[in-house]
């Protein structure tokens, strides 16, 4: 009897284990199917391991459920009242690695305000799960391994240890086997590691999982939407059932999602569920264990278009849909390369078409040309990078063997994503023989560390961090400014607070994110109020959690800035406590490597020009810039463009008021021990060279 056959047919109630805890994930996360063969060995094998202290290995292919797994141990254990902690170890920077998971005391670096624990400490007496372990640097490797063999950890910047009472519980989709053998992991560590060892199969090794879990799925969807759970027909469950799941659960989930909202009432079809047909099906993912020397078998091309618009579009979605289940480093990167090669092909290596075809300039198309090693770099001397109304300079004659990249690091706000959506940035530098690369950071004080270590070249932040890197010594330097806009940072709480005014915040906890605007405005309320820091609990945070923490009432107040304080206005009844009117600036700077800057500034005016025509065009047309920035955060263009009408771009060198205000805030951050040597904030002014010899 065929796969199909077999499982086609099957109408027995779905055995979903449900996970009751409060501090669960969504209810994807909550859900396990054991109803296929290999699943129910996997269950026997939890049972076993479960009711241990042992360390658990869990292995697997992404999204095929390891924290599932992991949460179910969890449950089955004698630790089930206890925290459960789940950390996603490639999901931290390695500058902030050992200071989530070991912790840190007060003023260990730059930008710690206060002592934190740990996630070791978090999930004392319960289980930490530690997701993507094959990521963790060497040098945190290490710690781990101390942290396991003593059962105790110290805290940066501390020397007393603190004993823990910890289950960890580890999950990797990599084959450690091999990372060792690559020196990538420590011997020692993987051993210790793997004492339990629970293998989930993928979902194309378990048919019978296949249709209880799309059940699940429509169900749960259905009733998210207010609708009447739909079936699924014959041919639906067939495609089910044949299908290889590259994605695993996943990608499951995702189609029987969208299914759900393009079905006609009452049944999804094998049309409405829109899969590709498969080629050969990716290898098992590799497991701990001597490795394959069989290669992988490659994925099958794409079908061919259809031919009509409509159709081709649903390929490319659904190739784009299958590629991003894989969750693959660098993805936009990858698409991109593509585009540009296919393009390039499709039009005989002819430069001019293909920028045709794709709608972009020719500078463009020759600069990822030469980033893609389709094109060799220019050998021509590079035009002079010349100020207005001085001589041409020697500094801009020669060109380099090959294109300079110029980093960009910028947040989901501001001018920069309009920058990088508009692509002037990459025909300005384009022209100049080089490239553009944009980084998503979080925070400011992502940005600077990033600038401290090599990883950046120029990026946009608030008045504080930059204050944090020039007292670490960081080549970070200003180079240009935008006005103050104190109206566009506050401190709220929920509109049900009992906290009415600064002063009721005694003994409150406030989220802040390190090294943010909101420290320095916090600071100046508190002492508005009478208050001192020691008054009250401030938690630094990274935006997004701090949001995530402040909606669920687990911090009582939340200082932060536009347009994340006009979104979280809009999410839930709130109030503004006090906004920075008459205590802080709330101004945004342009920073950059002082290196960087020095070899390349003509790159760095070229950066600021094309910064400063963007701020004008967001000034003069704020819809179109909402409507741009819109997709980037979440708050409707509307809101958006209210926001931007009460905050003008005009980015300015750095003049002596803006040096005064920030020579004002580095004192206070001394006062307070945020940092440990007193500054002069001029000398992290950069100069053009020009300038220097103008004045000479």
């Amino acid at each position: 009897m065929s796969v199909t056959a077999r499982y086609k047919g099957r109408r027995e109630p779905m055995p979903v284990l449900q996970l009751p805890r409060s501090d669960a994930p969504p209810w994807r996360a909550r859900a396990l199917v054991f109803d296929d063969p290999l699943s129910h060995e996997l269950l026997t094998r939890i049972e076993q391991v479960a009711p241990t202290d042992a360390t658990v290995l869990i292995t697997g292919e992404t999204g095929t459920g390891k924290e599932i797994v992991a949460r179910h141990v969890h449950e089955r254990s004698g630790r089930a009242r206890a925290p459960f902690v789940a950390v996603n170890c490639g999901a931290l920077s390695p500058s902030l690695m050992e200071s989530e998971l070991f912790g840190h005391e007060k003023a260990a670096f730059t930008g710690a305000l206060s002592a934190k624990p740990g996630w070791f400490e978090a999930a004392n007496g319960g289980t930490l799960f530690l997701d993507e372990i094959g990521d963790l640097p060497l040098a945190a490797q290490v710690k781990l391994l101390r942290v396991l063999q003593e059962r105790e950890v110290v805290r940066i910047g501390a020397r007393r240890p603190i004993a823990i009472d910890v289950r960890l519980v580890a999950a990797t989709n990599t084959n450690l086997a091999q990372a060792v053998r690559e020196g990538r992991f420590r011997e020692d560590l993987f051993y210790r590691l793997h004492v339990a060892h629970l293998t989930i199969a993928p979902l194309r090794d378990r048919p019978g999982d296949v249709l209880p879990l799309a059940r699940h799925f429509l169900e749960t969807y259905a009733a998210r939407l207010g609708l009447r759970a739909p079936v699924l027909t014959d041919d639906a469950e067939s495609k089910l059932l044949s299908h290889p799941w590259p994605g695993n659960i996943r990608e499951l989930e995702n189609a029987l999602h969208r299914a759900l909202l393009v079905a006609r009432p009452g049944r999804v079809s094998a049309e409405d569920l829109n899969l590709l047909d498969a080629g050969p099906s990716r290898s098992p993912a590799a497991q701990p264990g001597p490795a394959s020397s069989s290669p992988s078998p490659s994925p099958s091309p794409l079908p061919p278009p259809t031919g009509e618009r409509g159709e081709e579009r649903r390929s490319l979605e659904s190739a784009l849909l299958a590629l991003f289940e894989r969750e693959g480093p660098n993805l936009h990167g990858e698409i991109e390369e593509t585009v540009f090669r296919v393009a390039y092909t499709f039009c005989e290596n002819n430069q001019l078409r293909t920028a045709r075809l794709l709608g972009v300039s020719r500078n463009i198309v020759r600069a990822r040309l030469m980033q893609y090693g389709l094109l060799p770099a220019s050998t021509r001397e590079r035009p002079e990078a010349v100020a207005p109304g001085s001589e041409p300079t020697p500094f801009a004659l020669r060109a380099p063997s090959s294109p300079v990249r110029v980093r960009v690091g910028y947040q989901a706000f501001g001018v920069l994503p309009l920058l990088k959506a508009t692509s002037a940035l990459e025909d300005a530098v384009a022209a100049r023989g080089a490239l553009v690369e944009w980084v998503t950071c979080a925070t400011g004080m992502q940005v600077v560390d990033a600038l401290a270590a090599g990883a950046l070249d120029v990026g946009v932040v608030g008045e504080a961090p930059p204050i944090f890197a020039q007292a670490a010594r960081a080549p970070v330097v200003y180079l240009a400014g935008e006005p103050p806009a104190p109206e566009e940072e506050a401190i709220v709480v929920h509109d049900d607070s009992p906290v009415r005014t600064l002063a009721d915040l005694r003994g409150k906890t406030i989220a802040v994110t390190r090294g943010a605007n909101v420290v320095y405005f916090v600071v100046r309320a508190l002492e508005e109020a009478g208050l001192e820091l020691r008054d009250l609990e401030l938690r630094s945070l990274a935006p997004a959690e701090a949001r995530g923490l402040f909606l669920s009432r687990r911090v009582d107040a939340w200082a932060t800035w536009n347009p994340l304080l006009a979104s979280v206005c809009r999410s839930a009844p709130t109030r503004v406590l006090r906004d920075a009117r008459g205590l802080a600036n709330n101004r945004a700077f342009y920073v950059g490597r002082r290196a960087f800057a020095d070899k390349h500034p003509d790159l760095v005016e070229a950066f600021l020009g094309q910064v400063g025509s963007v701020g004008r065009w967001a000034n003069e047309s704020r819809g179109d810039a909402a409507r741009a920035l819109a997709p980037h955060v979440d708050l409707p263009a509307d809101m958006l463009e209210a926001s931007l009408a009460r905050t003008p771009f005009d980015a300015r060198p750095i003049d002596d008021e803006a040096v005064a205000s920030q020579q004002h805030i580095a004192d206070t951050f001394h006062r307070l021990s945020f940092i440990t040597r007193r500054l002069r904030v001029g000398e992290a002014v950069w100069t053009p060279p020009w300038t220097e010899r103008r004045s000479a």
